[in-house]
């Protein structure tokens, strides 16, 4: 989430977010998009604080991974679980519909001009933890390949946005 909005929750939601104002090297690292969501939820805990200071929480870790919210505090209670369990829900129905809309378009492109299309930064805007719809999006585009070419700019896709040269380097590295 990019710097703005973040100092939105720091301001507003003092009480829940103290420790990532303390710490810069903490984020939310979420995409803009998810910005109303995760503000109302936190619009939610941090009243839950003022009316219960005895068992108030703190965010530790706020981050999308592999498609799922998570939103780490550093006490467990209930309420508070209940309140980000429903939020969740709510996050994953809206990137379901996000994720369909995505693949519909991938459907609807030819592999050629896949690559001069807005589906892939769309999808690296909107959903860049979810690989596994890019994986579908790109195995979409490998189906209408025809040339050498096609199938060489997929490879590239993959490698850049799946890190797969990363991967195979560190596994190398511990055998």
């Amino acid at each position: 989430m990019n710097r703005e909005l973040q100092e939105k929750f720091f301001a507003e939601f003092p009480l829940l977010y103290k420790h990532y104002k303390a710490n810069p090297k903490m984020q939310i690292d979420c995409p803009d998009d998810l910005f109303e969501f995760i503000f109302e939820l936190s619009g939610k805990i941090e009243d839950f604080n003022r009316r219960f200071p005895k068992r108030r929480v703190r965010a530790m870790k706020v981050s999308m991974e592999s498609g799922e919210l998570v939103f780490g505090v550093h006490r467990q209670v209930f309420t508070v679980n209940k309140l980000i369990v429903a939020t969740t829900s709510q996050i994953r129905s809206y990137r379901r519909n996000l994720k369909q809309a995505l693949l519909e378009r991938a459907k609807a492109i030819g592999t050629t001009a896949l690559f001069s299309s807005s589906l892939l930064p769309d999808w690296k805007r909107l959903m860049p933890d979810d690989t596994d719809t890019l994986r579908k999006i790109l195995s979409l585009a490998e189906k209408r390949a025809v040339v050498p070419q096609d199938h060489a700019d997929l490879a590239n896709w993959y490698k850049r946005y799946l890190n797969i040269d990363k991967a195979r380097e560190e596994y190398n590295a511990i055998l």
